[in-house]
C-alpha cells in the first residue's frame, strides 16, 4: 500500500520527535561555554541556542509539548461547547435567552484577545491555558453543534422515540451522541492547527506553554533567539518548522478524516 506525501510527512515528522525525546535530555541546562554552535557540531547535530541548549532538543521537546496541550485542550472545548448544547435541549427557552447573547459578543470579539484577557486574568492558575483556548473557540464549536441538533431534531426516528415517552437523557444518549459522531471528529481535526497556532503565539508572547520541566515553547525559542538570527538560524528556523509541521500534518489528518 502506498502511503501518500502527508502520511509519510506526519510519520517523519511524529517520529523523530519521539526519537529526540527519548535519546536527548530536556533543555534547560545553560552551557555558555558551548553556545551558537553550528550545524553538525560534535554532540550536537543541529547546533546549539545562544545558552548552549541543544537545538534538536528544543524542537523536540517544544514540539512534544504543544501535542501534549493542544489535543487535551481541543477535546475540552468540544466537551463543553457540547454539554452547553445539550442544555438547549432540556432547557430550551433559558439556552435561547441566555446563551444567545453571548454566543453572539463571543464571535464578535478577536479569539486572541479573549484567550489574552483570560490569561492576565488568571496568571498562576495551572489551567489558564486550557480555559483561554475554551473562552477564544467555544462559540464557534457550540454553534456547529447546535446546527447539527436543530438538523437532528427533524428526524423522524427522533420523533418517534419522543411519541413514545422517550425521556430527553434516552434521546441524548441514543440518538444525538451516535448521529454527532462525526461532527465531532470533524470540529477536533479542524480546531487543532488553530489551536497550534494560538499556543505558539502565546509561548512568543513568553507566556508559559510548556508541560513540565521540557523547557521553552517552540514560539518562546523563536522570540528568544529571533535577535540573534546571523549567529544561530537554526535556532530560529527549527521552531518555526516544528510549528508548520504540526500545522500542516494535523490539517491533512482533518482532510483524511472528511473524505
Amino acid at each position: 500500500m502506498k502511503l501518500k506525501v502527508p502520511t509519510l510527512i506526519r510519520f517523519f515528522f511524529f517520529g523523530l520527535v519521539f526519537l529526540g525525546v527519548i535519546l536527548l535530555p530536556a533543555p534547560t541546562h545553560v552551557d555558555l561555554t558551548n553556545n551558537n554552535l553550528p550545524i553538525f557540531s560534535p554532540d550536537f547535530f543541529a547546533g546549539t541556542d545562544r545558552l548552549g541548549r541543544d537545538n534538536f532538543a528544543l524542537f523536540c521537546y517544544g514540539s512534544l509539548s504543544t501535542i501534549v496541550l493542544v489535543v487535551p485542550a481541543r477535546i475540552f472545548t468540544i466537551f463543553v461547547s457540547f454539554l452547553l448544547s445539550a442544555f438547549s435541549l432540556f432547557f430550551p427557552k433559558r439556552s435561547d435567552f441566555i446563551l444567545s447573547g453571548i454566543v453572539s459578543v463571543s464571535l464578535a470579539i478577536p479569539s486572541l484577545l479573549s484567550a489574552l484577557v483570560v490569561m492576565s486574568l488568571l496568571p498562576e492558575n495551572p489551567f489558564a491555558i486550557f480555559i483561554a483556548i475554551l473562552v477564544s473557540d467555544w462559540a464557534l464549536s457550540y454553534e456547529t453543534i447546535t446546527a447539527k441538533i436543530r438538523e437532528i431534531k427533524q428526524s423522524p426516528y427522533l420523533s418517534a422515540s419522543f411519541c413514545m415517552g422517550a425521556k430527553p437523557y434516552q434521546l441524548v444518549l441514543l440518538h444525538y451522541l451516535p448521529a454527532l459522531k462525526d461532527m465531532f471528529g470533524f470540529l477536533f481535526f479542524s480546531g487543532l492547527p488553530a489551536v497550534v497556532m494560538t499556543t505558539a503565539l502565546f509561548s512568543y508572547l513568553g507566556i508559559q506553554t510548556s508541560i513540565g520541566d521540557t523547557g521553552p515553547g517552540l514560539g518562546e525559542q523563536i522570540s528568544f533567539s529571533k535577535d540573534y538570527f546571523d549567529k544561530s538560524p537554526v535556532s530560529v528556523l527549527l521552531p518555526v518548522v516544528a510549528i508548520l509541521t504540526l500545522v500542516y500534518s494535523l490539517g491533512s489528518n482533518q482532510k483524511k478524516n472528511e473524505t
